[in-house]
């Protein structure tokens, strides 16, 4: 988590071979205990007890005596006996007698079994400490490492750790901002939160107060109100102006003194370009909640004042000045005032290219409109400022409320193409939200209100948007619709349109079975940039899957990575640029390249991806997780991904039957494994991502169950009737449909997986045959996993045949496949069922490498050459492998084994 559980898990992992002697330091603010961490070291030390400890006392009224001598000496006999790790942690807190100590075994004999490791709490070394450091830090073998902050993906892991599940994406915001990725501050914010939080509550709790607030409370009381000044200020200022307000507010007249008091204590630091600001901003939250209301109001409008720009020359303020004034001026109660300098803010904002902070200040002024001077900007011009800064921010909720507010305020009779617009945007936003899928509703009142205008922009796109929709929902007029959509954005000139409009056309030809990538994509991706649209962009990028011109899943994740590194040099916000990642991330984690996976999965994390971005890389999360073993965390990914949308099964372009039946069958609960992959087929319309594996899972769940009841001799009534109304209803597996030569051959090999696991469940002869196959069709179609797993199958079935040599032979190769593969994959669940077959079978599941060791004695009755194989088969070594070694064949070889097995 932090430092001290650093070294701790570091001493845990050398306690076989070192003791570890651990001083303590403790935060003694009114009492100073001399060599108090070591004292307490030495009265809980682990080691030899037969040598006297050392006397750590003070000689004469002077700081150290001769406890240094005493002490090293002391060590150094312990160190004779068994190596020693001495750990001083929390130096921050040490007196002065313990530094002494401590420099003095640092600079002692540099041969002995000795580590000693110091622990400092950045931002609260003393002076004295301080010095000590300067001096340690000369002396040989001395290394340091400094932990930085947690980015924000760790920081989510570690809040995932602590709360028991994947945290939700608002969370783990709202803790990044706050504890800047200090895992001791972040572990104190989210104690006792629920699992399923999603914000953090009002203020802070108390512990955490007292943390961040500790070597506040040493600094005098002029320079703690000057603080609390800095802490009002809400970002860093110079000394010039906190020397201004703190002499208007009566909080200092020289104020230099206390800024260097605060510096020199670790509350305050100097910046680059002169600022001051807390070394912790959680402080800063701390000192201004603890302040009277009255007083809050009066330091606000001091600084509103001190920052104000003469009259008549606003224009000239910079972004920074604007946006502290509109701050300034709301916390201490001047709305009107507020008012005015938010909107100034936000046009500062906006020609800078901070639309974030546009938006923040845009939503401010909103909240004060009633305070506008009339003639002003009205509520609807704010909104449409909002839904417009939200829309470049990818704000999803932003823009989504701000389109709900403009439609509840609008006459859609009077202002009809407005009205289109905001509804078509909504159509988009439910569904990135995970509101609703691709509702048809507002589209098709969008298309009826712009039907007057049909040479309008607003009327191309609702009609493309209906038409994207209507094909989703698979409605046969989506193709003819998505044409004339195309037709009238050409004809209105609206790149924004046309690139909607070629999007659904694209997708139309796509469902129709398009043999190659209809030229309307790549239009379309070109419309969506000279629109500057990364929305529309995106749903282009959405065909890249079922594109048929791609040979390899490997050439589809480059495209994705291709238009993820066009998305990132145009700054595109990272919703979208996640989107792609993930994606991305998904078609690695199916050709078993698991680690770019991980690499992909995270940048997607590495911010907020939204919600439809963080449904997908949540399942891809839980998919691999279930792979490799990982149950429990599959499954937070797994719940994560459903809070994500009201209904995960009409998000058709996801894939959560596939990720909820394999987490079942791979967890055992082989009912639930059959009806989620049945519950996840569609019974008319689109299907799913990954439907295509729906099947084949709910074989193999009836296929297990058929084993494991055919093992203990019980009933099999029960899978076989499964096994038999999967036949009937899917005699092939359920497809997408729209595909490319990739997916095809993905489709071929579920189909040849489902056929094989048929078999196994009838325990047909011909089952190794079928897996046989299957593991062809699995490696043609590059899904290692799939691979391997039919390997297994095919090798399980094979060396039980109990044939000729061939048989065998072949049995060893698919066994051998199967444990490399999953080796390499880290599929801790699949390897392990392999290496027990390679037990019970008597394989060894690597190609042996090099000759066999010889066992060093004759066995009685053996011949030289017999004992010879003897060494070869007991090293796992195949009858073929022990004949090209021999340079015999393999009928003499299996003659010697007939000889040793009569013998």
């Amino acid at each position: 988590m932090g430092k001290t559980a650093l070294v701790r898990a570091s001493c845990s992992r050398v306690a076989a071979t070192a003791d570890t002697l651990w001083a303590p330091c403790l935060p003694l603010s009114s009492l100073a205990v001399p060599f108090l961490p070591l004292a307490t070291a030495v009265r809980t030390w682990a080691g030899v007890d037969d040598v006297p400890p050392p006397v750590l006392r003070v000689a004469d009224g002077q700081p150290a005596g001769s406890a240094p001598v005493e002490f090293d000496a002391w060590l150094e006999e312990m160190c004779r006996r068994r190596t020693v790790v001495l750990v001083a942690d929390d130096l921050q807190w040490a007196d002065q007698s313990s530094l002494d100590v401590l420099m003095y075994v640092l600079a002692g004999a540099p041969d002995r079994r000795l580590a000693t490791i110091v622990t400092v709490r950045s931002g609260e070394e003393g002076l004295a400490l301080r010095r000590w450091l300067a001096d340690v830090r000369r002396l040989p073998g001395v290394r340091e490492l400094r932990l930085g902050p947690l980015d924000r993906v760790a920081t989510a892991e570690q809040i995932g750790g602590l709360l028991g599940r994947p945290p939700r994406e608002d969370l783990v915001d709202d803790v990044f901002a706050r504890a800047q990725g200090n895992p001791y501050l972040t572990s104190l914010l989210v104690r006792d939160l629920p699992a399923d939080a999603g914000s953090l509550p009002p203020g802070l709790p108390a512990e955490l107060r007292e943390a961040v607030a500790r070597s506040w409370h040493g600094l005098s009381a002029e320079t703690r109100e000057l603080t609390r000044l800095v802490a009002v200020a809400g970002r860093p200022h110079g000394s010039d102006m906190l020397v201004k307000v703190a002499a208007a507010t009566g909080v200092s007249k020289d104020a230099l003194p206390a800024l260097q008091e605060a510096v020199d204590v670790g509350v305050l630091e100097a910046g680059a370009n002169g600022a001051y600001w807390f070394t912790h901003p959680l402080l800063a939250e701390v000192l201004e909640e603890g302040l009277l209301p009255e007083k809050r109001r009066a330091l606000h409008a001091a600084f509103a004042t001190a920052l104000q720009a003469p009259r008549g020359r606003d224009s000239e303020v910079s972004l920074e000045r604007a946006i502290a004034l509109a701050e300034h001026h709301l916390r201490a109660g001047q709305q009107a005032e507020a008012y005015q300098w938010a909107l100034h803010g936000a046009d500062a904002a906006e020609r800078a290219g901070g639309n974030a902070e546009a938006l923040r200040l845009l939503r401010q002024a909103l909240d004060l409109v009633a305070a506008a001077p009339p003639g002003g900007m009205t509520r609807l011009d704010l909104l449409q400022r909002i839904r417009a800064a939200a829309e470049r921010t990818a704000d999803l909720e932003e823009e989504f409320a701000a389109v709900n507010d403009l439609l509840a305020l609008l006459d859609r009779d009077r202002q009809p193409l407005l009205a289109a617009e905001l509804l078509a945007y909504r159509m988009s936003l439910r569904t990135l939200t995970g509101r609703a899928f691709t509702p048809l509703d507002d589209v098709q009142e969008a298309v009826r209100l712009s039907a007057g205008h049909p040479d309008s922009p607003e009327h191309a796109l609702a009609m493309a948007q209906l038409a994207w929709a209507e094909l989703w929902h698979d409605q046969p007029q989506g193709q003819n619709r998505a044409a004339e959509a195309v037709r009238l954005a050409r004809a209105c000139g609206s790149a924004k349109a046309l690139s909607y409009a070629l999007s659904a056309v694209a997708e139309a030809r796509l469902t129709a079975g398009a043999t190659e990538a209809p030229a309307e994509q790549a239009e379309a991706r070109a419309a969506a940039l000279q629109a500057e649209d990364f929305r529309a962009y995106m749903r282009s990028a959405s065909q890249i899957s079922h594109t048929m011109g791609f040979r390899s899943g490997r050439e589809i994740a480059d495209e994705f990575r291709r238009g993820r590194e066009e998305m990132t040099s145009l700054d595109a916000p990272h919703i979208y640029t996640a989107w792609l990642s993930a994606n991305e991330a998904h078609e690695l984690l199916l050709r078993g390249d698991w680690r770019a996976c991980l690499d992909r999965l995270r940048f997607a994390l590495g911010s907020t991806p939204g919600p439809w971005a963080g449904m997908l890389t949540r399942l891809t999360a839980a998919l691999l997780a279930s792979r490799q073993g990982r149950f429990a965390e599959a499954e937070a990914h797994l719940a994560r991904a459903e809070e994500l949308c009201t209904d995960p099964a009409a998000y058709v372009g996801l894939f959560f039957a596939a990720v909820r039946a394999e987490l079942a069958v791979m967890t055992g609960d082989l009912d639930r494994g059959i009806a989620s992959a049945l519950e996840g087929i569609a019974a008319d319309g689109v299907q799913p991502y990954l439907v295509e594996r729906l099947v084949p899972l709910a074989a193999r769940a009836a296929a297990d169950q058929a084993q494991v009841l055919r093992d203990r001799g019980g009933e099999l009534a029960a899978p076989m009737t499964v096994l038999e109304d999967l036949w009937r209803r899917y005699p092939m597996v359920a497809r997408r449909s729209g595909t490319g030569l990739v997916y095809r051959a993905e489709v071929d090999a579920m189909q040849a997986v489902y056929l094989a696991e048929l078999q196994r469940g009838h325990a047909e002869p011909g089952a190794a045959t079928g897996w046989v196959r299957a593991a062809d069709a699995c490696a043609a179609a590059d899904l290692p996993w799939d691979d391997a797993y039919a390997n297994w199958r095919a090798a399980e079935a094979l060396l039980r045949m109990r044939q000729d040599v061939s048989v065998r032979e072949a049995g060893i190769a698919a066994l051998r496949r199967a444990h490399q593969l999953a080796g390499s994959l880290q599929a801790a669940p699949l390897l392990a069922d392999v290496e027990a077959l390679a037990r019970s079978t008597r394989v060894s599941p690597v190609v042996p490498d090099g000759h066999p060791a010889g066992s060093g004695q004759a066995l009685p009755g053996l011949t030289r050459r017999e004992r010879e194989v003897l060494e070869y088969v007991v090293a796992g070594w195949t009858y073929r492998e022990i004949a090209r070694e021999l340079v015999v064949s393999e009928k003499t070889v299996s003659v010697h084994i007939s000889n040793l097995l009569r013998k």
